[in-house]
């Protein structure tokens, strides 16, 4: 078992924004692009659409960045604790689509989002 250290969770946090700034990179690329109808243009297409759209390249390059420094956050935290921190991406998620995508966000969606929340700090704590 490991102990809970603030290295580890501070990479967890900047892991967490960079999967928020890769999701809402994509999103922009996607809804500027028309959507990505991927079945119908088929690989090719999508790759001639990927490069068009620099936002979807940049947006995979922050999950790499996520990818790699999420490897200290594993090393760091017990698997248990570490992966529904995931789960906080819901936070900023909600944020961006509201205030970005001027998406609905109601009540319901914001208890839901909160009841993610406090069910993953009771798995930090119990660390």
């Amino acid at each position: 078992m490991h102990r809970l250290n603030l290295h580890a969770l501070m990479l967890a946090a900047i892991c967490i924004l960079l999967v928020i700034g890769g999701q809402t990179l994509m999103k922009l690329a996607i809804v500027r692009s028309g959507g990505m109808p991927v079945l119908e243009i088929g690989i090719a297409g999508l790759i001639r659409k990927f490069m068009a759209a620099p936002y979807i390249l940049i947006g995979f390059a922050l999950y790499g960045v996520s990818a790699i420094l999420w490897l200290e956050v594993l090393s760091k935290l017990d698997f248990s604790v570490a992966f529904p921190m995931v789960s906080l991406t819901y936070i900023g998620t909600l944020f961006v689509g509201r205030f970005l995508f001027n998406e609905p966000v109601n009540l319901c969606r914001v208890a839901g989002v909160l009841l993610i929340c406090s069910g993953v700090f009771f798995v930090i704590r119990s660390q």
